[in-house]
């Protein structure tokens, strides 16, 4: 009877080692699996986002009212990526909705999704190596006025026409009569000459990008509060000459408001009298306008130029000090900052004795 028994008890032994091969086999692969789709993820993470060096530049055009996954696609079959999921992907990754503005770019090649995101998102001026025709490619730096401006472009009367837009003017939402302060200085690039219209329109999508940007930062920005800061913001741009004062004019500005004492800046007299590059005399200080800053106290009206964004990012984060007063230093960048009147006048004093040496030593 026991030899009888012996054959099944072995086949249920061998049939047990056989499930246990299996289960253990099927591990084994599931293992494998979940490591080799690991690795590859990380590969295609590592792909995406890790910069490179990159190569030569080319130009790539976003057209109007583009979607990410249309812009992935073009990215895509203009081979700055081997596939469009690679750019929906990054901008996952990233955390961020990208807010991409229509116009011609020049993206370098061998670049990670990411890095052509990073790109993307600065916006159509993003500085470039690249040669381009002068045709496509328009300078404006901070601190000119509109009426400035216009006379650096090919169509000054054009640009002065665009620039009156009531449509543009009511878009900017805070009750102005005037874009002067909102076209952002920048280099624009286009893919094909722009009509002074399209010039215009796109100075004022980059400053409203860029002061989202920075009220994003700040905090919710009423619209009177942002015609204060743009006024702010254009009297630094006139008075300061190096970043690094930026904040420290803004400051100057703000404590002496808070004491009513009246700004008394030549910048805003200049302003109101066109007088650009020409000294300013006595007598103009008692022309009437609201934009003299002598005879009125508080801020002007509205800008008296087009700031750029290190200056609207000191309206919004002053220094901190008590400083009241500033004048140049002999060096024409620089100035020495006060707040008291006799440390100002010894500073004015100071600058008109270092001043004369140098005209001495011009003049040997």
């Amino acid at each position: 009877m026991s030899t009888d028994a012996s054959p099944p008890r072995r086949s249920r032994r061998r049939a047990i080692r056989i499930f246990f091969r299996v289960i253990f086999f099927g591990v084994v692969v599931t293992i494998l699996l979940v490591v080799a789709a690991v690795f590859g993820a990380f590969l295609v993470y590592d792909h995406i986002t890790q910069p490179r060096p990159g190569g030569a530049r080319v130009p790539f055009t976003v057209p109007e009212g583009a979607t990410a996954q249309q812009i992935g696609r073009r990215l895509a079959d203009d081979g700055f990526i081997e596939h469009e999921l690679f750019f929906r992907m990054a901008i996952r990754i990233d955390g961020t909705a990208p807010s991409i503005m229509r116009g011609a770019y020049l993206l370098p090649e061998d670049v990670s999704a990411t890095q052509l995101l990073h790109l993307l998102v600065a916006g159509p001026n993003a500085n470039t190596d690249v040669a381009v025709l002068p045709e496509l490619r328009v300078t404006i730096p901070e601190g000119l006025t509109i009426a400035q401006m216009a006379s650096r472009t090919d169509d000054a009367e054009a640009f002065l026409i665009a620039a009156a837009n009531p449509a543009l003017i009511e878009r900017l939402g805070i009750g102005v009569d005037s874009l002067e302060g909102f076209l952002m200085p920048n280099t624009y690039f286009f893919s094909e000459p722009p009509a002074q219209p399209e010039l215009v329109d796109r100075m004022i999508e980059q400053f409203e990008k860029e002061f989202a940007l920075l009220a994003k930062e700040y905090g919710e920005i009423s619209g009177a509060e942002k015609l204060r800061f743009v006024t702010v913001a254009s009297l630094v741009e006139e008075e300061a000459r190096i970043d690094k004062e930026r904040p420290v004019v803004a400051a100057v500005i703000y404590n002496r408001l808070e004491k009513n004492m009246p700004l008394e800046m030549d910048s805003t007299l200049q302003f109101a009298l066109g007088k650009y590059g020409e000294r300013l005399l006595n007598e103009d200080k008692e022309v009437d306008s609201p934009y003299n800053t002598y005879k009125n106290r508080g801020l002007p009206p509205g800008p008296i130029s087009n700031p750029g964004v290190a200056s609207i990012r000191a309206a919004l984060w002053p220094a901190k000090n008590d400083f009241i007063f500033f004048v140049s230093n002999a060096d024409g960048k620089t100035h020495t900052f006060t707040s008291n009147l006799r440390d100002h006048n010894r500073a004015v004093a100071r600058f008109r004795k270092e001043i004369r040496e140098q005209r001495r030593e011009e003049r040997r």
